[in-house]
């Protein structure tokens, strides 16, 4: 069978599609948004991961580490976490932490094992529920996806793919009939602005979005807000030009970017963004939905998500 490399199985979901969801948060982006929720899967390899509030300052770390990554000075304990890329040890290192401190984020995982991990969830799926691929990019590993989206639907579960659709259409188009719902952000319409903010123009995405309404699949749209970099009058046309010429948006979840993910910046050795400090989320999120039309459709597809998942 394939294999995938995943960060994390993620249970009882019900922010990533309808219903009841397990998650399964893949590996490797080819973005680098500045607001990533989820930084820990934009690398398509293990990491390891600290999170020193959790460290007793036991050593026991020296002993297993080969590269010198740890150093207790001061009463404190620090590790370069880099250091630790290059490393065949790092499981063995994480494993000898008694407070569970350290832990290593990627695995290789077949299509069969991942299938038996979400049919463990499946009595609480419902009519609705099922399995969400997110990330990271799931679909950079579309080989993979061919084969567990195929034991999916033999299984009769519903699928959901949470992507930024930066990847070629060819990669995409052979997975349509396997997947039920499309949730995917609109970043920054400006390509200067996306590049700087995201890593990649948009254009790509913004095409690939369009072949989806030509097939007639499902789109959640998810719009996060960032004062100052997506939120300029200018932005907010580009948007609505870009829905007008959609017909298969089923929602549009327009959110201000919280700061949720702080903790796993410090883990992984870097310094953790700040958006929208001061800014009138409520406000600046009303004006999305005005400027962009949303009260021009036919139905109300706007729509709020809960404060504690607002982060993007």
């Amino acid at each position: 069978m394939k294999q995938a490399m995943i960060a994390e199985v993620q249970r009882f979901c019900i922010h990533d599609g309808p219903g009841i969801r397990t998650t399964v948060f893949f590996k490797g982006c080819p973005l680098s948004c500045a607001w990533c929720h989820n930084p820990e899967t934009i690398k398509a390899a293990p990491e390891m991961l600290y999170f020193e509030q959790k460290c007793i300052g036991c050593g026991s770390c020296l002993a297993v580490c080969k590269k010198g990554a740890h150093r207790f000075e001061g009463g404190r304990h620090t590790v370069d976490v880099s250091a630790c890329l290059s490393c065949d040890r790092m499981e063995e290192c994480a494993l000898s932490c008694p407070a569970q401190a350290m832990a290593v984020c990627g695995r290789r995982v077949e299509s069969g094992e991942l299938l038996e991990q979400v049919l463990l969830d499946r009595e609480f799926y419902g009519k609705e529920g099922g399995v969400t691929c997110s990330g990271g990019e799931p679909l950079m590993q579309a080989d993979f996806l061919g084969e567990f989206l195929s034991l999916c639907r033999d299984r009769g579960l519903n699928v959901c793919m949470d992507t930024s659709l930066q990847v070629k259409w060819s990669e995409i188009l052979p997975l349509l009939p396997m997947i039920d719902l499309f949730l995917v952000d609109v970043k920054c319409m400006d390509p200067k602005r996306a590049v700087r903010y995201t890593g990649a123009d948009g254009r790509l995405a913004a095409e690939n979005l369009i072949r989806l309404s030509e097939a007639k699949k499902p789109v959640i749209l998810r719009m996060p807000l960032a004062a100052g970099v997506n939120d300029a009058p200018e932005e907010m046309e580009a948007r609505r030009r870009l829905m007008e010429k959609l017909n298969n948006v089923v929602r549009v979840d327009c959110f201000a970017v919280a700061n949720h993910a702080a903790s796993k910046y410090r883990a992984m050795g870097k310094e953790a963004p700040e958006w929208n400090r001061g800014a009138d989320l409520r406000e600046m999120e009303e004006r999305m939905r005005r400027e962009t039309g949303g009260k021009r459709w036919e139905r109300p597809i706007f729509t709020e998500r809960p404060e504690q998942d607002a982060g993007m």
